[in-house]
């Protein structure tokens, strides 16, 4: 007995030897140049990633299909036994991408591969398998439940809604040692249904690429940035067409613009142009504060400098959760200090509604040494501060800052990097899908805009601007003429701005 056993485990050390023999020699296999498939140098970025979670993501055309295809048939063919999924919304996309570009390789046959038509699904002589699936709704990916996968491949990830990607992320396991799980490999270009959580994981967190994060669960995220012109195949009639698309779409598509979407409310926002490193304020300049109210949704404050022409430079943010309103208030006094002078904080009306035998919320500030000014949400107060934001997001003459940086514009509101969740929330936050469609949706992340939208909303008209007027050539007046055709002086402008001699540029 002892014999047999002993024959039994040298047997199983044997198969385990020529497993790892076979897998190291697979690992050497050129499965690219078999394929015929030579990654550009943005796709060869994707394919050399090691982390957990990677997105090549941006511009249409820069290849993300193709790499995904063949990332999936290389794990295939290093990994004996490993199970890779390749998502999409319907089959019909799956056909018009992943699909195509895999008939475009002959299936992998050069790799001794079968394909399954019927089950969409392709079988390695190592005992892999790549299964292409659809996933529109947590419905249809529940029917994944009994699965496992090692590998998963989402092609316009942002397609994808959220709680779907989550769940079929749930099914990554593996039930062998020898069989690793590999993780999640996505392409997309921005816009859809998921465009702001992918955004926040990849590209905020990433800080566009610039860097490798750990999510909360411990595991390495990674965001590639895709571009048209990464793809030197692309035909130049397929640029012009990009470029001709509605401005949204174009810069989404074109461009690459993880700022801009169908659907977007604040379409102004350049992520380049209105974010600002934190430079030094004149302690002159005043301060005034936007506080949106909550306590199991997000509370959020904003601090925000008014320069000599009225820009606004939100410079500060407190942003949390389950905080009680007198630790709220302590929160914000420390974070202003003993010499910071504020003008006024603006807030959300509600704070002054009294709840059952609880002091309004409003009173509870005041008594930790925080009086507040009511913001003010009479009837058409939303839709004013939309319009106020749209305002300040607009573009003006370059401030002294931007100037010796040689711009001619900049936008009449710069929000330091300090400030993550307005930056991470504004550009994202979409126009309501129910109600009033000029709105922004009420049911996105929209307490960072509240905050900001509270305080631009009191600060009168928009910002006004300073300049010295050029010495102007004065007209020759005819004494004679008529009041009627004396010529007018022009009034001297800089970039189509009329230039202001006096005046206070915060009057209302």
């Amino acid at each position: 007995m002892k014999l047999k056993i002993q024959k039994m485990e040298e047997l199983k050390a044997l198969q385990a030897e020529v497993r790892r023999r076979e897998a190291e020699r697979l690992r050497r296999i050129d499965v690219f140049g078999l394929l015929d498939y030579t990654p550009t140098a943005r796709q060869q970025l994707f394919h050399d990633a090691e982390e957990f979670a990677v997105l090549m993501g941006g511009a249409a055309g820069g290849g993300k299909s193709k790499a995904l295809t063949m990332e999936a048939i290389r794990a295939c063919v290093r990994y004996p036994g490993i199970r890779v999924g390749a998502f999409r919304r319907t089959y019909g996309e799956l056909k018009e991408s992943l699909l195509a570009e895999l008939a475009a390789v002959g299936y992998a046959g050069a790799l001794g591969a079968s394909w399954n038509g019927t089950e969409y699904e392709l079988r390695f002589p190592n005992g892999s398998l790549l299964m292409f699936r659809y996933a529109e709704s947590l419905k249809d990916s529940t029917r994944r439940q009994g699965g496992q996968y090692q590998l998963l491949m989402f092609d316009e990830l942002t397609l994808t809604p959220p709680d779907v990607v989550a769940f079929l992320e749930s099914r990554l396991r593996t039930g062998r040692g020898d069989v690793p799980v590999i993780g999640v490999r996505a392409g997309t270009n921005p816009g859809g249904p998921g465009h702001g959580t992918v955004k926040q994981r990849y590209v905020d967190a990433t800080g566009y690429g610039q860097r490798v994060v750990i999510d909360e669960r411990g595991r390495t995220v990674r965001f590639i940035p895709s571009k048209l012109t990464d793809n030197p195949h692309i035909n130049p009639e397929y640029a012009d067409d990009l470029k001709a698309l509605p401005d949204k779409l174009r810069r989404a598509f074109l461009d690459g613009d993880w700022d801009s979407f169908m659907g977007q409310a604040l379409s102004e926002w350049r992520h380049d142009r209105h974010t600002i490193a934190p430079i030094a304020l004149p302690a002159s300049w005043r301060r005034y504060v936007g506080i949106d109210w909550g306590y199991t949704a997000p509370w959020c404050v904003l601090w925000a400098a008014v320069d000599e022409d009225g820009r606004v430079w939100f410079y500060r943010e407190l942003y949390a959760t389950q905080v009680g309103e007198a630790e709220q208030a302590r929160r914000i006094l420390a974070a202003e200090g003993s010499d910071e002078q504020v003008a006024a904080r603006y807030a959300d009306d509600s704070m002054w509604a009294t709840r059952g035998d609880a002091q309004a919320v409003a009173d509870v500030y005041g008594q930790h040494g925080v009086p507040l000014t009511p913001a003010g949400k009479g009837p058409g107060s939303r839709l004013s501060g939309l319009q106020r934001w749209h305002s300040y997001l607009a573009e003006a003459p370059a401030c002294p800052h931007h100037r010796a940086q040689g711009w001619e514009t900049c936008p009449k509101v710069h929000v330091f990097t300090t400030c993550a969740n307005l930056i991470r929330t504004l550009p994202v936050l979409p126009h309501a899908m129910s109600g009033n469609p000029e709105d922004v949706d009420t049911n996105a992340e929209d307490h960072a805009y509240d905050a900001g939208r509270y305080l631009l909303i009191n600060l009168g008209g928009g910002a006004r601007f300073h300049f010295p007027a050029p010495d102007p050539v004065a007209p020759v007046l005819d004494p004679n003429a008529t009041s009627s055709n004396r010529p007018v002086p022009a009034v001297p402008s800089i970039g189509s701005f009329p230039i202001l001699t006096g005046g206070d540029p915060w009057a209302l």
